[in-house]
């Protein structure tokens, strides 16, 4: 009971978070924000699943990261998702956080050696209420919003979220993120 409970309240504040981004309802912080440290607040946040599955955790990433204009909270919730998606798909190996610059866009990329998506259910994956894959046998439990809520997040971030996967080899999650003031020049 305590567990259906939990999962229907994690299902009411997604589908409040989601109307709220969606008729423009939900208040939005802009501070300037640390990738890094979202990032590790996504990792204490997302430890005892790493553990529970035995799974490791690695960070490819430089150390003079520029900051980025965002909602730090908001962040905090795409990379918590992707990393616990990650997590739900992937019975052993790493899940690798990998932090790249390009012209004017950090490029957030959560790596993981799980079960992959097929390239004709890609494209799904960013949709509400949707899950992936030809069977419903042993498929991990989930709304199908959490990728709808960070892709409406990332967006509205001025960013992009995308996915690259392939069956049996495991999947990338990334999204960028606009960098202020930028020159365009990557490191």
């Amino acid at each position: 009971i305590l567990s259906e409970g939990e999962r229907l309240t994690s299902l009411i504040n997604d589908l409040l978070d989601l109307e709220k981004i969606q008729s423009g309802n939900l208040t939005w912080r802009r501070d300037m924000v640390q990738v890094r440290e979202v990032i590790a607040r996504a990792e204490a946040a997302t430890a005892a699943l790493f553990t529970f599955k035995g799974l490791g955790w690695a960070l490819d990433a430089p150390n003079d990261l520029p900051l980025v204009s965002g909602d730090r909270d908001r962040l905090l919730q795409v990379v918590i998702n992707l990393i616990s998606n990650a997590i739900k798909f992937t019975s052993h190996g790493i899940i690798t956080c990998r932090i790249t610059q390009e012209q004017c866009y950090l490029i957030i990329s959560i790596i993981d050696q799980g079960i992959g998506i097929a390239k004709e259910d890609q494209p799904l994956v960013f949709e509400k209420f949707t899950q992936v894959g030809d069977t419903l046998i042993n498929k991990p439990k989930g709304t199908g919003l959490g990728l709808s809520i960070s892709k409406e997040i990332v967006e509205k971030h001025g960013g992009k979220i995308w996915v690259e996967s392939e069956p049996g080899k495991g999947s990338v999650f990334s999204f960028s993120l606009p960098i202020p003031d930028c020159s365009g020049y990557a490191i």
